[in-house]
């Protein structure tokens, strides 16, 4: 249980001896599982514990940032004079501006029907083996075979010095699956993820042995009978998955206002989107991309971020209009917006950052059959093919969207030091006129 007097004790040191324009303190507690089979064989089994606490102190003239894997009054006074530290010498040319938020008390967790911590390392282990048995009795000869399955609950306590205090207790579940399959002296490999938070209940939910089992057949389909594309315009359909990755890559981080505002230029490089660009098209009116983290039990979801800001559906692409960014407290300060409640952390020794959450494209009003008719050349799976697109382009060809909507759960990185973040990436079916394959 985390002790929310340590937390106070620590906030009233941050703002004894001066009057930031903020000072956050956060604890958090975690337990973690994790179980990898390999060929059959069960190949580690783990289990930890972990704690700290990390203090935030933001003055006019820069921010600083500190953490410690302990939780204790003596340990915060340390961290409220490194970060106090820091945040001085920061010295930045243009003051710091955070958004005006309203300050918020609230508990939250996400339900479990089936707790994780009531599951024993035999019942992990009986579930992969089936996984393992399910690929081997799909019929293809698939050589290599890898599973790993973590889960683990988080329970977090951020307080400030405007008076927000949050409490979070959030269980997450995730598999993770590698196979290669071989035909006719080639081979071909597929890496398959789900996630969701919550308990056990959602393993069952996933509906991964018949999920495998079609992906080892559509692998052996494609070594057997896939055939090289010959360049060229064409019309295009893509499924959840390279939609997803598509969303994520060429909307979502070009979307996050740290990378447009250019903290993150000497990191991951900086936006192609400037701040004056809100309200200009970039795509057809089929292009509707959303991030929403207040999607119930998805891999990527909470309720408030870790800046105590409610969490929102944020529509980035509305009918093809670049609609809004993503924003913690400090992009969204220097823009003069409130926050849309995109700050994360992948754990109490990171800095929370702009992070995506469940990016994706909006349902349209096609039957998959009916997109799947439309295209003339399409005559069995092509192998090896590439897209050559810019982003506006590829968003300007978008033409038609199917109702059903798919999400597949990633691992996203960002930040420097590096962080790992839980999200949903996918959407529906989508097709795009006259695009470059080669």
């Amino acid at each position: 249980m985390i002790d929310e007097d340590i937390a106070e004790h620590v906030l009233d040191l941050a703002t004894a001896k001066v009057s930031p324009v903020l000072a956050e303190v956060r604890l958090e507690t975690s337990d973690r599982r994790n179980m990898t089979i390999r060929q059959g064989e069960v190949h580690s089994v783990s289990a930890s514990s972990d704690a700290g606490m990390n203090v935030r102190i933001v003055l006019d003239t820069g921010i600083g940032f500190a953490s410690t894997n302990s939780i204790s009054k003596s340990s915060g006074a340390v961290l409220v004079r490194r970060a106090l530290g820091l945040a001085k010498a920061g010295k930045r040319k243009r003051k710091v501006k955070l958004s005006r938020e309203k300050a918020v008390t609230a508990d939250w967790k996400v339900p479990q029907k089936h707790p994780l911590c009531d599951v024993s390392n035999d019942d992990r282990m009986s579930y992969l083996t089936s996984l393992d048995a399910a690929v081997m009795d799909s019929g293809p000869k698939v050589q290599g075979r890898f599973f790993d399955m973590a889960d683990g609950e988080v329970e977090r306590l951020m307080v400030n010095s405007e008076g927000t205090r949050v409490l979070s207790h959030v269980p997450i579940i995730r598999l993770f699956s590698l196979n290669m399959v071989s035909s006719k002296g080639q081979t071909e490999q597929s890496f398959m993820e789900w996630g969701s938070t919550g308990g056990w209940e959602h393993v069952d939910a996933w509906g991964v042995p018949p999920a495998l089992s079609e992906e080892m057949r559509v692998l052996k389909d494609l070594i057997d009978h896939g055939k090289a594309v010959k360049p060229g315009s064409y019309d295009l359909l893509c499924g959840p998955e390279v939609v997803g990755i598509a969303t994520h890559e060429s909307c979502g981080h070009p979307m996050e206002a740290d990378r447009i505002l250019g903290r993150e230029m000497s990191q991951a490089g900086k936006s192609f989107v400037k701040p004056e660009m809100l309200g200009e098209v970039i795509g057809s009116k089929h292009a509707t991309v959303i991030d929403d983290p207040t999607i119930p039990g998805s891999y990527g979801y909470y309720e408030y971020d870790q800046e105590g800001v409610r969490a929102k559906p944020r529509f980035l692409y509305k009918k093809g209009v670049i609609n809004e960014f993503l924003h913690n407290r400090e992009t969204a300060g220097t823009l003069g917006l409130e926050s849309n409640g995109s700050s994360r952390s992948e754990a109490y020794s990171r800095e929370p950052i702009v992070r995506m959450a469940n990016t994706f494209v909006a349902p349209g009003d096609h039957d998959e059959d009916e997109l799947v008719e439309s295209v003339r050349d399409g005559a069995g799976p092509a192998r090896g093919c590439v897209l050559e697109i810019t982003t506006p382009r590829f968003w300007k060809s978008l033409d038609g969207v199917s109702k059903k909507v798919e999400f597949v759960a990633a691992e996203c990185g960002k930040g420097d030091p590096g962080q790992g973040m839980e999200v949903l990436t996918g959407g529906p079916m989508i097709r795009l006129r006259g695009v470059h394959l080669k």
